[in-house]
């Protein structure tokens, strides 16, 4: 018999502010407890800072933890990393990473942009900031209008590791900062496409990806495990994915980790795939900016 070859995958968890959501994490948490899972938690600052210990346990239960913006879910005008100032990301960021550091005792460096809208600004606040890792540029993505993402600029990004452009995101260059783009089909791998599209399209997606990619990353929200009227949402937040939230998606969850282990994927830390990204992203910038759109 031929010893199995374990592909990575980034198992990770958006932290948005919604009062109420931290029943979900907990339960995520309990979740991948019980699937041996280690997932990478990235925590709005307000989250971090109105449910502290229950960061911390996050970091006792050895999960890594990123920061998700300052209050990211909760606002009538979301945060925009597109398009917001220096200043205003950098104000946002420090005082994120600073309630995730005093939560969990750790200082954060990886680093998700609330509705992956981010640009180029945002890598020089990151550097500044200490940050080592991003997962937010959207490779490969694009909504037709039902999510967040409707804008093509970084739609040629790689699916693998790699070192970001301070001149575009999209491209390899010489930044400190490795990108792990949360993976996509033109819609994410993610809990929204498993509830709305089903486990055979999303099974499908990945085994086309799998195809072009090393590594899965793959995406879900503390509040779509619990009933939209125990949460307090934005008035902008749309109906049909109010009405899929439940403790029920944990079963459909289950369902798709199971497929994962079977197709050989093992959950993995961004830290812990550091020096094989760091060797993947000078690959990839030796062969210049084709390589990332192909």
């Amino acid at each position: 018999m031929h010893a199995q070859t374990y592909m990575p995958w980034h198992f990770t968890i958006d932290v948005d502010w919604v009062p109420g959501s931290e029943v979900g994490l907990e339960g995520l948490l309990d979740f991948c407890d019980r699937r041996k899972l280690m997932a990478t938690i990235f925590v709005a600052g307000r989250f971090a800072e109105t449910y502290p210990d229950l960061i911390k346990d996050c970091r006792r239960r050895g999960h890594e933890l990123g920061t998700h913006g300052w209050e990211h879910g909760s606002l009538e005008k979301d945060e925009d990393f597109r398009s917001a100032s220096y200043d205003q990301q950098s104000a946002w960021i420090r005082r994120a990473t600073e309630a995730v550091w005093k939560a969990s005792g750790v200082r954060p460096v990886v680093f998700r942009a609330p509705s992956l809208w981010i640009g180029e600004t945002t890598l020089r606040v990151l550097e500044d900031e200490g940050y080592r890792y991003d997962s937010s540029v959207p490779a490969r993505r694009f909504d037709c209008g039902f999510g967040r993402v409707h804008y093509l600029k970084y739609f040629g990004a790689s699916r693998e590791p790699y070192n970001l452009s301070s001149y575009r995101l999209s491209l390899p260059g010489h930044s400190s900062l490795i990108e792990m783009a949360p993976s996509a089909l033109l819609f994410p791998i993610n809990m929204a496409t498993l509830r709305v599209l089903g486990l055979p399209v999303m099974t499908w997606m990945v085994r086309r990806i799998s195809r072009r990619a090393s590594r899965l990353v793959f995406y879900c929200h503390p509040h779509e495990f619990v009933h939209a009227h125990r949460q307090s949402f934005p008035r902008n937040m749309s109906k049909w994915n109010m009405r899929g939230m439940s403790p029920e998606n944990f079963s459909l969850l289950d369902t798709f980790v199971d497929h994962m282990v079977r197709r050989g994927y093992s959950s993995t830390l961004f830290a812990g795939s550091f020096g094989e990204a760091r060797a993947s992203s000078y690959e990839a910038t030796s062969r210049g900016y084709a390589t990332s759109a192909q």
